[in-house]
This record gives C-alpha cells, structure tokens and sequence, in this order.
C-alpha cells in the first residue's frame, strides 16, 4: 500500500516504477496474494413506490500476482510481472428498485509487464515496461415488465486485449535517500456484445424494435494514465519512511452503462473527476529477523455526487494499516499486511425509464485487504 515509487527493494518495482529494477542485484521471485472482504448496507429510495429498501451485502476475493527480476549486467536488469493492476464491479443484488439500472456487473484487467531498468550513472536509473491489458466485461440488469409481472433480465459479456507502457526514473541522492517517478499510458477496450435478453413478457417485448435481439451493443472502457512520485529515507537508526503522491488521469476513464428503456436500449456515459492519492508508511526493524510496517492511504472521489451511477458508486477512500516482515532464511523473506478501507456513503440519484427516480447512499461502506507475499532470493 506504501512506498511505491521510491522503495526499490524487490521485484514488484518491475510494476510500481521500473527503474528501481537496477538496485536489485541478485535474481528474484515474489509472489503475492491479496485477500479482500467488503462489507455494505445501501438503502434505496424509490419516488414511484414511496418507500426505502435496504440491502446488506458483503463479498470476498482473493487476488494472485508474481514478479521476477534478473540482472543482465551491472548496468541493465529485466523484470516481468503477472498482474491484476484493476478490478472494479457491484453486486447490489435483486432487492431494491435499482436491479433496473444495474444487478450485477464486474470489469476485471490481468496484465503481463516485461520491463527493464537501465543505470545511467551512480545516482540515476531509468526504466520502461509494456503493459499488455486484457479486459473482462460482465453487466446484468433486471428488465421491468410491468406492476406485478416478475422480472426479465439483460446481460452484455465480452473480452477485450489493450496495450499500454510505463516509464520509470529513480535517483539516489544518498545510500540513505532516493526520489522516484512513474508515468503510466492509458489503455483502451471496447466490448461488442449481442444482449442476452430473457424472462421478457410479450407486452414487454412488443416495445422493443425488431431484431434488437441480434444487435451489437458497444460498450467502452479506458484504463487511465496515471503518474506517481515518491520519496524514500533511511534515518541513522535503521528506520525507514516512505511518501508517494499519485496523480490518476480519471475523467479518461469510460465505462459505458447499458439499461433496457422503455422501447429501446440505452448507452450511457459518466463523467469522471481526476483522482488525487497519497500514502506514508514507516518501517521498524525490531531484530535481525523481524520488521513492523505502519502506513496510511487516501484517495479523492472519481466522480462528483451529482454525475455518479449505480454502477460505479465510487466515493473519498481512506485506508490504515499495519504490517510485519519475517527474514526466516538469509534469501527467504514473507510478509503480512492487514488495512481497513472506509470507502464512504456514495450518495447517488438517477431515473428508471418507466419507474421514475431512484436515490441512496450507503450507511455502511468498508473493506478489510489482507496482502501476503514470498520474497525468494536466487
């Protein structure tokens, strides 16, 4: 969660910021599991029924990735990585009026990322990484067939491939401190699905257009730039400190949202703000052995009140955490993180075709991400 640009001290720099690769001099493996449990209640309010719907939901995912890096000579070290850089998605559920506007949905990129690091001199390194971004679209939505009638359904699957790259520069004022910068490209996918439509009533049926069973529904989303910068400091006493701003080009990002209208179905947009973040995080050898890791995160929302959807109810994170690291063999090294998200209330108020409008925000709103990794030395 901290010390992403400047730490440098494994191989998931490969992903992070690609010219730390050259402070690594031995070959190396990481591997990591990062484990998420969310949990929610979001109440609905519905102007056309007059009442408020409440819905508790809580999920669990579990999220592998793995780095390697090999010096190929003093001055030039490679490192690829195997990825899961974003995964976004709602699952409200079939209980409250907004299964209208949206059921189920998940987007989820894996990325491969062959890199390289370059030294250019003792203080400054440069690096570069392709990203290449494969893109998976599921979106579900209940389909109104009228007061009484039980629920149809749409749903829009497809698979997209993306190509990105990254650039990395590190300097190294000192042995004890060193600046790092990153800059990430924006990828694009385009999803074109045929709608999946069931449990229509003839009446409903009878008022979309014919053929609209075949039609090609394109859906759009972007993978924004991004760039991150940081800061990493070794004080006289062996403890460390670690800063990182990031910068998320996020009113790029597009994610189409689809809803079954009254006689047609409709494509709609969001728009997006661009995303502020910052972590700091501190690391206390305790022994030879053993280390304790503090550190804390927050995000600006990507959209404001008034443009945000059911689909994506993004709103301000902030995150704590705290973490150890055991060195139980002189090239075997683990380690443990365990933070809390509160992820806000994300009010949001939108219209139904055929219902009217549609409002809620959540009263509960967290996750708790548990990261494992292995860290083996060659």
């Amino acid at each position: 969660m901290t010390g992403l640009f400047a730490s440098a001290d494994d191989a998931e720099t490969a992903v992070t910021n690609p010219a730390g690769l050259t402070r690594l001099h031995q070959s190396e493996w990481v591997g990591g599991l990062t484990a998420f449990y969310t949990a929610s209640d979001f109440t609905t309010t519905a102007q056309s029924v007059g009442g408020s719907f409440t819905n508790s939901s809580s999920s669990s995912l579990a999220i592998p990735s793995i780095y390697y890096a090999r010096p190929i000579n003093s001055d030039l070290t490679f490192g690829i990585s195997l990825t899961v850089p974003s995964g976004l998605g709602s699952d409200p559920g079939d209980a409250t009026p907004g299964r209208y506007l949206l059921e189920k949905w998940s987007l989820g990129y894996v990325s491969l990322t062959p890199a390289a690091g370059y030294r250019v001199n003792d203080k400054l390194s440069v690096g570069v990484g392709l990203n290449l971004n494969y893109a998976l679209y599921d979106y579900q939505t209940a389909v109104f067939n009228g007061p009484g009638q039980p629920d149809g359904k749409m749903e829009l699957r497809d698979g997209s491939f993306g190509v990105g790259y990254q650039l990395g520069i590190l300097y190294e004022l000192s042995p004890a401190t060193r600046f790092g910068l990153s800059y990430g490209s924006s990828t694009s996918s385009t999803f074109s699905s045929t709608p999946e439509l069931s449990g229509l009533t003839p009446q409903r049926e009878a008022l979309l257009p014919a053929g609209i069973r075949s039609s090609q529904i394109s859906l759009e989303s972007k993978f924004p730039q991004h760039v991150g910068a940081g800061a990493w400091h070794e004080f006289a006493d062996g403890k460390s400190a670690t800063l990182d701003l990031l910068w998320v080009n996020f009113n790029q990002f597009g994610l189409s949202n689809a809803t079954v209208g009254s006689n047609s179905i409709e494509v709609s947009n969001t728009r997006y703000n661009n995303i502020w973040g910052a972590t700091a995080g501190m690391n206390w050898p305790l022994d030879a052995k053993w280390a304790l890791r503090l550190g804390a995160a927050y995000a600006s929302s990507g959209v404001d009140s008034e443009n945000r959807t059911f689909a994506l109810r993004l709103d301000r994170i902030w995150g704590a955490g705290v973490g150890t690291e055991y060195r139980w063999h002189a090239n075997r090294v683990v380690g443990a993180n365990l933070t809390y998200y509160n992820l806000g209330n994300a009010p949001v108020s939108t219209a139904i075709p055929l219902l009217g409008t549609l409002s809620g925000q959540y009263s509960t709103n967290y996750a708790i991400g548990l990261d494992l990794t292995l860290r083996w030395i060659r």
